[in-house]
């Protein structure tokens, strides 16, 4: 046993020397009764020797230690980690303190693991091995602890808001299993708020984290801000998402060498779903509220500009304002300007440049206002303040704008007003005349007595949606009675999935990509299946398959070269260079016994 363990941490130290060394304890529950069985885990991500376990004295050792290793590929870093565990029970009550472990590393240091404290409390009646001295591997799934190691959690920043006021929502998955991919993600509608999701890469980041002193595997979703637009009791719904994840598999590894590559693991998908939240949205305080709020919540600046301030009667005038800050910026409607009753206004353009990031939804909103002054005089255009309500501070701000004065000459006898606004064509007008737009060009003229009404174009048009609407209920009939059976439809979406995976392999084929055409080729027959004969993710195993195309009346020999063919790229992937082969020929010959199974299966 030592031996085995001194090669293994061998073989990590020549792979993985480049991450940072660190050994990690954790166990599968802080809080036990005497006699109840946990986990306990100790993990290296680095290679090392001369491993030193904890005085267990206090606890009965059923297992171990036993040893797992398995590699990763995260956003294209390579690591790969190796794992003793132990089974282990309580013998008394009370606090106890498992001590850390040691094993010493390159360069001759010596590292070692976090102490873990433990609660013991008193056993129920009937607790115990109850005749059998075999405790349940704490890290295969079942009814009684998935909870335990696989959960999904969405949490917010703050669960007590104003409305208007920003929250901060992410949906998380947990994992104490090497996560494998999702499928089926449905996240909330969000009803009563305003939404806007944070960017995210296309493949998800997976990181670590502690949760009362367990380390889990966590990948963030989703990142949303919300904005609440009504007081009240908000319920945010759970989130659902099915999870594949690595998980030791019952069959033992045949040797040392394939437990190192993966073997002794399986993927297996979980349906999970996280705890609903309740956002208490108070009101926006009445103490001190402005005439002129409008609704904006968060912290901005506000800029008010002329583009100029002495013109001539009919001439156009712009006033700029710019809205700058953090909040529900893209929310916030026109400001509302009482321009003398001399001027004629339009209505304002507006111009947002909303952004996204780490700290929420900020943003600047320009909003140009268009008016003309028809006759001379002096005039000026005031109460132009601004007022939002600052969660932080507590209290309604306002920006004062600065009085505009304007001052406007005679217009020139018998001017027009040209009106001009930049990179709209259509805004351009011609004031100041009765009679616009005057066609000069070629018209068409049509004979007298000549009606649409009666043709027989008019008939077509009559019935054609009566006609139409009857083809769509005949088409809709069929549609529904071919996806009646969920199994058939599978079935007929599997060869056009196993297309596309293989067009993802041919990809990897022209970059002569061993690792990943073989990874692709594998996903494809094994998803072609799946579909094919209505397999679950847990089931989808090698015997499984050879019996049911025996049954679908496909042949042996092809049922053989699909196994065979199977076994070939899960051998090429964890030793790509080992095997020989035109890689061209085993993608012709894939695509063939595709079509084999499909021509033969029943």
């Amino acid at each position: 046993m030592k031996r085995i363990i001194s090669i293994l941490f061998f073989i990590v130290t020549l792979t993985n020397v480049s991450l940072a060394q660190k050994l990690t304890a954790q166990v599968s529950k802080t809080r036990v009764a005497v006699g109840e069985t946990f986990q306990l885990t100790f993990t290296l991500n680095s290679g090392g020797g001369n491993f030193r376990a904890p005085n267990l004295a206090d606890f009965d050792v059923y297992s171990g230690p036993n040893q797992s290793s398995f590699s990763s590929n995260v956003n294209g870093v390579a690591s790969v980690t190796i794992s003793l565990s132990y089974i282990l029970a309580a013998k008394k009550e009370g606090k106890i303190t498992i001590g850390p472990a040691s094993v010493t590393v390159s360069g001759g240091s010596t590292l070692q693991s976090n102490p873990i404290a433990m609660e013991v409390v008193k056993g129920a009646a009937g607790s115990g091995q109850q005749g059998s001295n075999q405790p349940q591997n704490p890290s295969t799934p079942t009814n009684e602890n998935i909870s335990d190691n696989l959960f999904v959690k969405t949490t917010v920043n703050k669960t007590k808001v104003v409305q208007g006021e920003q929250i901060t929502i992410t949906h998380k998955v947990y994992s104490r299993y090497q996560l494998r991919g999702f499928q089926d993600v449905k996240f909330p509608d969000y009803n009563g708020f305003w939404s806007q999701d944070m960017p995210i890469n296309q493949q998800i980041q997976v990181s670590n984290e502690n949760v009362d002193g367990i380390n889990y595997q966590v990948a963030e979703l989703k990142r949303s801000y919300l904005f609440a637009q009504r007081s009240g009791k908000m319920l945010i719904e759970p989130m659902m998402v099915d999870v594949v994840v690595r998980k030791q598999s019952n069959k033992r590894p045949r040797d040392v060498f394939e437990q190192f590559f993966g073997g002794g693991y399986e993927d297996a998908s979980y349906s999970v779903k996280s705890q609903p939240l309740t956002i208490d949205v108070q009101p926006l305080p009445e103490a001190n509220k402005p005439a002129d709020f409008s609704g904006a919540v968060g912290d901005y600046t506000y800029k008010v500009e002329l583009s100029k301030d002495h013109v001539k009667a009919n001439d156009a005038v712009n006033l700029t304002i710019t809205l700058a800050g953090k909040g529900n910026i893209k929310l916030i409607e026109a400001p509302k300007v009482g321009f003398p009753e001399d001027f004629e206004t339009y209505d304002p353009k507006t111009k947002n440049n909303i952004s996204v990031g780490a700290t929420g939804v900020s943003g600047v909103n320009t909003y140009d206002y268009l008016f003309i002054p028809r006759h001379e005089g002096d005039y000026k255009i005031d109460n132009l303040s601004f007022t939002f309500y600052n969660p932080a501070k507590n209290e309604y701000i306002t920006i004062p704008s600065p009085e505009l004065n304007i001052h406007v000459d005679k217009g020139d006898p018998g001017s027009a007003a040209n009106v001009y606004t930049p990179g709209d064509k259509s805004d351009v007008k011609v004031l100041g005349n009765d009679i616009r737009y005057i066609k000069t060009n070629d018209t068409h003229l049509q004979p007298k007595d000549d009606y649409f009404f009666g043709s027989g174009l008019f008939y077509t048009g009559l019935i054609s949606p009566f006609i139409l609407f009857i083809a769509f209920i005949f088409i809709r009939r069929k549609n529904i009675e071919q996806n009646k059976d969920a199994v058939a439809v599978k079935s007929r979406k599997a060869t056009r999935m196993a297309k596309k995976r293989l067009s993802v392999a041919e990809q990897h084929l022209k970059t002569n990509n061993k690792e990943s055409f073989y990874m692709e080729i594998s996903q494809a027959l094994y998803g072609y299946i799946a579909d094919k004969l209505n397999i679950a993710g847990v089931n989808l195993n090698k015997e499984n398959i050879s019996a049911l195309l025996k049954n679908r009346n496909v042949s042996d020999a092809t049922a053989a070269q699909l196994i065979a063919t199977l076994d070939n790229c899960e051998y090429a992937r964890y030793a790509p260079s080992a095997v020989s082969g035109d890689l061209n020929s085993i993608y012709n010959s894939t695509v063939e016994l595709i079509t084999k199974i499909e021509n033969e299966i029943k």
